[in-house]
């Protein structure tokens, strides 16, 4: 099949969030970002040297080689106006010395914003990412390095694929007379796989939820909504669903809603089937600081469900979750799995309950310390057609006066819904189960240096007889701020796969980050 473009083009946003490389701005960043809104821009240049004995992953003809990566990037922050959001992109620039393979370009975005068009009426929410994911998650795996902003995958492996996905949601907003408010929402998202029309699909959709003005106690609902998935290389989905429920808030910490109503969908094959859908919900939020949260629902393709506690410290958050929900493509986060960036998100939010501006302090933080935003897990597979999501997390973070640990275990099996519908691993196995462990402990060394460690191990299963795949990975880095603008950092790695193509692979590199 002929591909339709070079590269994924998510780069539609124009918001948000302006990264600094040095802990000893934090507090200036926290000041300036208390006294109101505005934008900034924040260019930077990044180059980085690595050295590494097996560029191709394979113990049978190991090839050694130093490869040159030249990254520009951008970060840009808007906290006030009609837009307010925050983008990071970066631009790789990836050439191999003494090797045969051929120079490549890469690109990193992470963006989210909402732009108010008409005031408390019309808004745009926007999302955009573009990241490296497996095309197979019992293919060729290996460790990514640590750049200026996040992991960079500068080796030589052809399991992996630039994904770029770009969402853009309108949401009309206004009031039934004095009785009730309506929400007309539309959903509009694209994902492109560079190299592979697996994974590629354009989704349409909408709602309108109408909810009861001043109820009190209990209030009531309405909610219709709609969804259609077009895969290149695969039948379309769709779905639609009916649903009226009630809301009880007993007092504010607790709250409860049920729901009825009625969905169509063609999600297990064959002509669409319809049927009853249903569930209750609950939150609990005995304090600000702890949050938990338990879902039910009922559906004709099987039943749903999430469980989530959530529970932040001065110094520390705990985290766990259990959930059950149905996947139309791809499996896993585009741009990277961001969980340390989102743990230490949620233990910022007393410093900055300003998600914007909070984006700040998070990114300087990480980055001084020389902890990567994504943690080293499972980055999930391609895939097209219906599948069911059971993923499973425990995360814990701690801050010291000068040290930091964060640890993750977590599993995911995904499983295919109805038979001859997806295309990727599920046609070949009726489930992809991923276990991923990560512990990173960093330590400040002075006000300007830092040293990080992190331990990380992958697991891939799947049915019997089905090839499994495992990545163990040990990397350290020493990180400096050699001048207010300038930033240095060392690192080193050693991996080990074992797989169809078992190898190890050692490492280490160099990068330079000037920020303007």
């Amino acid at each position: 099949m002929t591909r339709r473009r070079a590269e994924p083009r998510c780069l539609a946003l124009a918001i948000a969030a302006c990264a600094m490389a040095a802990q000893a701005q934090d507090a200036r960043l926290a000041v300036a970002a208390g006294q109101g809104g505005g934008t900034s821009i924040q260019p930077r240049l990044t180059v980085m040297e690595t050295w590494t004995d097996n560029l191709t992953l394979s113990d049978r003809n190991k090839d050694a080689a130093i490869i040159t990566t030249v990254s520009p990037g951008i970060t840009i922050r808007s906290t006030g106006g009609a837009v307010r959001g925050t983008l990071d992109y970066s631009l790789n620039g990836i050439a191999y010395i003494k090797s045969d393979q051929p120079s490549r370009v890469q690109s990193s975005l992470s963006a989210s914003g909402q732009a108010e068009l008409i005031s408390r009426t019309l808004f745009v929410d926007m999302r955009a990412s573009i990241g490296q994911q497996n095309a197979s998650a019992f293919g060729l795996q290996s460790t990514p390095t640590l750049g200026s902003q996040g992991a960079i995958s500068n080796l030589a492996n052809s399991n992996q694929h630039e994904t770029g996905t770009l969402s853009v949601s309108p949401l009309l907003h206004g009031q039934l007379g004095g009785l009730a408010s309506f929400d007309l929402r539309g959903d509009f998202s694209r994902t492109e796989v560079r190299g592979s029309s697996l994974g590629d699909s354009r989704a349409t959709g909408g709602s309108l939820v109408i909810n009861q003005l001043n109820g009190g106690l209990l209030a009531w609902w309405l909610r219709a909504s709609t969804q259609e998935v077009k895969s290149s290389s695969a039948a379309s989905n769709r779905s639609s669903t009916m649903t009226g429920g009630l809301n009880y808030r007993p007092d504010p910490d607790w709250f409860f809603t049920a729901n009825a109503g009625r969905e169509r969908n063609d999600f297990l094959g064959g002509s669409s089937q319809s049927g009853v859908t249903g569930g209750v919900t609950g939150q609990w939020t005995p304090t600000a600081r702890t949050r938990v949260n338990g879902d039910w629902q009922r559906h004709n393709y099987g039943n749903s469900h999430g469980l989530t506690f959530e529970h932040r410290m001065s110094r520390s958050v705990w985290r766990l979750s259990d959930t059950v929900s149905t996947m139309l493509g791809n499996t896993g986060a585009t741009g990277g799995v961001r969980s340390n960036y989102d743990q230490f998100f949620l233990m910022f939010a007393s410093l900055e309950p300003d998600p914007v501006k909070r984006d700040v302090l998070v990114r300087a933080f990480l980055q001084a310390q020389g902890i990567s935003p994504d943690a080293p897990a499972a980055l999930g597979f391609l895939s097209t057609g219906p599948s069911r999501l059971h993923s499973q997390l425990a995360s814990i973070t701690l801050q010291g006066a000068r040290t930091t640990l964060a640890a993750q275990v977590s599993r995911s099996v995904t499983s295919r819904l109805g038979s001859n519908l997806n295309q990727g691993d599920l046609a070949n196995t009726a489930h992809v189960e991923q276990r991923s462990y990560s512990l990173t402990g960093s330590h400040q060394l002075t006000p300007s240096s830092s040293a990080s460690l992190t331990a990380s191990r992958q697991e891939t299963t799947g049915d019997a007889g089905t090839p499994s795949a495992r990545l163990t990975s040990l990397t350290a880095n020493w990180n400096a701020r050699l001048g207010t603008r300038l930033n240095v950092m060392l690192g080193g790695r050693h991996s080990r796969f074992a797989g169809t193509t078992s190898y190890s692979e050692n490492a280490v590199y160099a990068n330079l980050t000037q920020l303007f």
